[in-house]
Order: structure tokens, then C-alpha cells, then sequence
């Protein structure tokens, strides 16, 4: 395995896709493809030295990454958002577990007006 391929892995390892990098025949190319994917937005590096500073600098927090916002909105079904090409850090995915009447132990039958459902549950109250 060469120091460019070796690279490759370790830029799909933190959550790049592997055809960003597939086309990249030197060290810099890579570097500067991790640097990117780390959140740097310094200018491309040209040499090795500088490609490992801009990795350094957003290691040490010096550069803060570029975060991706995301707008979750509660649903009754479990959702899973995953990451896009761009995202920074290899973020992954975030599971939204579904809203159910598991969040409240008074949500049973008993307590919904007949005919109406809350979260899943369907009331059986009609009145004293």
C-alpha cells in the first residue's frame, strides 16, 4: 500500500466518500482533501508541510469546522438522517427515535375522549 493510498483510507475512515479522493495521485491532494473534510477553509496547500498545518489547525481547534444545520422535526415515525458528501468530522448518522405515548404515562385510553387519537392511542373516554 503506498502513502497516497494509505491517506485514502484514512480520509473515507473520517467519513469522506471514497470518490472524493479517487482521482488524487499525490500526498497533498489527499492532505488537502482531509483538511476540507475537517472543516478547514484555509486555501489549498501546496506542500506536505502546509497540507498537515491546515489539518493541525483545525485539530487543535484553532479552526472551528464547518458544521452542517439540520432541522429535525418530531414525527410518530423513527428517523435517521445521514450525512451528505460535504459533511465535516464524518458526523455519521443521527437517529430521531419517533414520539409516542411513551413520553407521557397519562396518554392511555382512558384519559382521550372517545373516537380521538393522541400519539397512537385511541381514547375510549365518553363521560360520567
Amino acid at each position: 500500500m503506498t502513502n497516497v493510498d494509505a491517506l485514502k483510507a484514512l480520509y473515507t475512515a473520517l467519513g469522506g466518500e471514497a470518490s472524493a479522493v479517487a482521482d488524487a495521485v499525490t500526498i497533498v491532494d489527499v492532505l488537502n482533501a482531509i483538511a476540507t473534510l475537517l472543516g478547514s477553509d484555509a486555501a489549498a496547500a501546496v506542500t506536505n508541510a502546509e497540507a498537515i498545518a491546515n489539518i493541525a489547525a483545525v485539530a487543535s481547534g484553532a479552526v472551528a469546522p464547518a458544521l452542517q444545520d439540520r432541522t429535525i422535526t418530531p414525527s410518530t415515525s423513527k428517523q435517521t438522517v445521514k450525512k451528505t458528501s460535504d459533511s465535516y468530522y464524518g458526523l455519521g448518522t443521527v437517529t430521531v427515535n419517533a414520539v409516542t405515548a411513551a413520553i407521557d404515562a397519562n396518554i392511555v385510553a382512558g384519559n382521550i375522549k372517545s373516537g380521538v387519537t393522541i400519539l397512537g392511542v385511541t381514547g375510549s373516554y365518553t363521560g360520567e
